[in-house]
């Protein structure tokens, strides 16, 4: 994969191998696997995710749809979309929805993704009228939920702690948005103005931080001095679909302000640092690699050239299996072994909701009416850390092992693909 050039043929291909790796990884009830992230990881819940996983899929397998004519991408588009249908709660809400701290329901930004994963797909989804329905009833829950009416009103993060979190207002705004479109309902346009407004409001006006946008308000007035630029990007699309659909251009100009500061704390190797404070001081692991696809859609979408180097690291970051590994240095954690440099387990973990992204992405770059080739499931096998192990990890079209090198019979994480729940051996990996 790592040998692909960058044209549009080669998009085409890793469209395929991605797709194959997907299949390894769909349970009949949703898209399933261990999820590693910066706020926390689940190796032991391996099932399937209603979260923002759905956002990418749907996006990426209905864009291909509508573009190959390939009856193959309609199916895929058509079974996401009845995980979602089907898995919905009675109240509108969708299970295992809280990605990282699965299984659980009512995870932001997750719930308003995947809506918005619909209504992104509706055109292609067939009855269209179930795929709104159910978005609609997820964003009529979350409204009752979340809505916070204090004030000029807006979503809090959590039921019983008010509070803003801008990418998930983002989010939400997006999906409202989409759902006014979708549902022919002028109705949900008031919310999502107010949660564009929010993010605004926390964007940093002046200074070396000029357009970062905070990334929590505790007390829904004063940011607390995070800049996570993934988060941030994360902001930028639902901005510029606000300057269009209220005709403000000051959304628009907000998201191009964020956009200029992920252009100047860039790192020279097409890497984006994990946060950056304040006061200037930055931590840069890990250094996503799957999730910078939605980075780059961001400046798709403002029709800004990408940065230089790293969609090139992105596509760097494929595996064997065709998915692609979630970060480098998770946590600075690379440790030296006889002259290695050996990569923390959680970095090669491919995540289906990280990946959805890349697939998004690529649907994006990949040519019209171009066919996507079939690519076969390949085999994986790496040496990673554990601490200060060292260990096997191993991924085949059903089953992903890790093992301690030293003593293969010693199981650290063993799932079968078909689980819901893997066989966890080590408390490192429930930390």
């Amino acid at each position: 994969m790592a040998a692909f050039e960058s044209g549009t043929s080669s998009v085409a291909r890793r469209l395929g191998k991605l797709d194959a790796w997907l299949e390894t990884m769909r349970q009949e009830a949703g898209y399933a696997g261990p999820v590693a992230h910066w706020w926390g990881s689940t190796y032991q819940y391996a099932g399937p995710g209603l979260d923002w996983r759905y956002q990418g899929l749907l996006a990426g397998y209905g864009l291909l749809a509508a573009h190959t004519g390939q009856r193959k991408w309609l199916g895929r588009t058509n079974l996401c979309a009845l995980h979602l249908i089907r898995g919905q709660s009675l109240d509108g809400s969708y299970p295992q929805s809280r990605f990282e701290a699965n299984p659980g329901t009512l995870g932001t930004p997750h719930e308003a993704a995947a809506a918005h994963g619909l209504l992104l797909a509706a055109d292609v989804v067939s009855p269209r009228e179930a795929a709104v329905a159910s978005a609609a009833r997820c964003l009529d829950h979350l409204l009752i939920r979340f809505w916070d009416p204090i004030g000029a009103g807006s979503f809090n993060d959590g039921l019983n702690t008010r509070g803003r979190v801008p990418n998930k207002l983002a989010t939400m705004a997006e999906a409202l948005m989409a759902c006014a479109e979708g549902a022919a309902d002028t109705g949900y346009l008031k919310f999502a103005r107010t949660a564009l407004d929010d993010i605004l409001r926390f964007q940093v006006s002046k200074g070396p931080l000029a357009g970062a946008v905070h990334q929590w308000s505790p007390d829904t007035y004063v940011g607390d001095g995070r800049f996570f630029p993934y988060y941030n990007a994360r902001c930028v699309p639902a901005l510029l679909k606000g300057a269009v659909v209220y005709g403000t251009e000051r959304y628009r100009e907000g998201a191009e302000l964020i956009l200029d500061f992920l252009t100047r704390v860039l790192n020279q190797d097409g890497t984006w640092p994990q946060l950056v404070y304040a006061g200037g001081h930055r931590v840069e692991y890990p250094h996503w690699v799957a999730p910078t696809a939605d980075m780059l859609l961001a400046y798709k979408q403002a029709g800004r050239a990408f940065p230089p180097g790293v969609l090139a690291r992105l596509w760097q970051g494929a595996l064997a299996t065709g998915a692609y590994r979630t970060a480098d240095g998770f946590g600075s954690r690379y440790k030296a072994r006889a002259g290695r440099r050996l990569a923390d387990y959680r970095d090669v973990t491919a995540v289906v909701g990280w990946n959805d992204k890349v697939l998004r992405l690529a649907a994006e770059l990949a040519p019209d009416q171009g066919a996507i080739p079939d690519e076969p499931f390949e085999p994986l096998e790496l040496v990673v850390s554990v601490g200060t192990d060292i260990a096997i990890w191993k991924e085949t079209a059903d089953r992903i092992t890790m093992t301690r090198a030293a003593r293969p019979r010693d199981v650290l994480f063993d799932w079968a693909k078909r689980d819901v729940w893997a066989k966890v051996h080590d408390v490192r990996l429930l930390a």
